[in-house]
């Protein structure tokens, strides 16, 4: 008498005998392709990195280099309440500063996906610049921005 040999699928039919250790949780819903945001980066990070590269530049006086725009901030007057005051002009670029041999420079600081969407009074500020024989330009990059200061944009 021979036994009948076992197949696979005899093995895979059986239940487990070992217990589930624990439940498994539920799966998380997926979101539809196409609604989760990019990361994108602060232009605030973008102004801090082209301030700090332009510092150390070889053609450009890192005492001159400034961030510049248009500001809201917090004043407390002589008798003791808070208000709030703007400082700057409307249109002025992100960062100013001078070169070592006199001339100045504007650089107005967009994120990538935003590059082209200079207001009106941004691009008179910008070109204003330009017709003074000064460099001005719109970087998103420290690299960019170097491009602008030596004149290669």
């Amino acid at each position: 008498m021979t036994a009948a040999r076992k197949k696979w699928t005899d093995f895979a039919a059986k239940a487990s005998t070992q217990p589930a250790l624990f439940e498994a949780p539920e799966q998380p819903r997926r979101r539809r392709a196409g609604t989760c945001k990019k990361p994108s980066i602060p232009e605030r990070d973008i102004q801090r990195s082209i301030v700090f590269g332009l510092k150390s530049h070889p053609d450009v006086r890192p005492e001159t280099v400034e961030r510049t725009g248009v500001y809201t901030g917090r004043v407390v007057r002589p008798n003791g309440s808070i208000g709030y005051a703007k400082a700057g002009q409307k249109g002025m670029a992100d960062i100013c500063g001078k070169l070592k041999d006199g001339r100045k420079f504007a650089i107005e600081v967009k994120r990538r996906e935003a590059r082209n969407s200079l207001t009106d009074e941004q691009r008179e500020f910008l070109d204003d610049y330009i017709k003074r024989g000064d460099l001005a330009g719109v970087a998103t990059s420290v690299e960019e921005a170097f491009a602008i200061v030596e004149g290669r944009v």
